[in-house]
């Protein structure tokens, strides 16, 4: 039988590198920028060799991201809407495109990711990762939720095709808008907030502007 003490001295050992990894890779795209960045580079930083980082990440941009949970498909959406009646749409899908990070990274690890988030969301939308990708699930979820929940509509006067794929589109926007909030000002700003910022900016008068 394995012993506890020695399992848990294991696990924090191994947790403790693999916070390095991410720090590191954090640290070195926001010092040169994505693309410039390499594996080697994050090995180097991080004092570990390439076997070791690709025994905890099987990329760079795992690394970057950290370890989260697959972005929702097309059910997995439905299915969030149903259970959230009571909640525009918009606000509902912008919370499944919230970043789920692992409760054991530390802070210094989490404010860098929401800086790296800030500047490239495209890495963080979970599952297929790429905005295209996203979207589509997005727009598909909505054009078969709407339909069936008339009253959620917000533009009632286009059709459902047009309505699913703008509010896919305006998704993506208020999901990065809230990760560069969150970066300035160290809140945690709901989807809501965001939304309801927009849309007074929006419908302020441009003369008291």
């Amino acid at each position: 039988m394995a012993d506890p003490a020695q399992e848990g001295l294991r696990y924090r050992k191994k947790l403790k590198a693999r916070l390095a990894v991410e720090r590191a890779a954090l640290e070195l795209v926001l010092e040169h920028g994505y693309d410039e960045v390499t594996v080697e580079d994050i090995c180097a930083r991080a004092e570990i060799s390439k076997k070791t980082f690709f025994n905890y990440f099987p990329s760079k941009a795992a690394a970057i991201r950290g370890r989260v949970e697959p972005f929702p498909d097309v059910d997995d959406l439905l299915a969030l809407l149903e259970a959230h009646p009571e909640t525009c749409y918009l606000d509902v899908i912008v919370e499944a495109l919230g970043i789920q990070t692992s409760p054991d990274a530390d802070d210094d690890v989490l404010q860098l990711r929401r800086e790296v988030l800030a500047s490239m969301p495209q890495l963080f939308f979970r599952g297929q990762r790429d905005f295209l990708t996203v979207q589509r699930v997005i727009a598909d979820a909505l054009r078969a939720y709407l339909p069936d929940h008339p009253e959620k509509r917000m533009l009632p006067n286009r059709s459902v095709d047009d309505e699913a794929v703008l509010a896919s589109s305006v998704v993506l926007g208020l999901s990065r808008a809230r990760s560069i909030l969150h970066v300035r000002d160290d809140s945690e700003p709901t989807a809501k907030h965001i939304r309801l910022m927009y849309a007074a900016y929006l419908t302020a008068d441009l003369d008291a502007r």
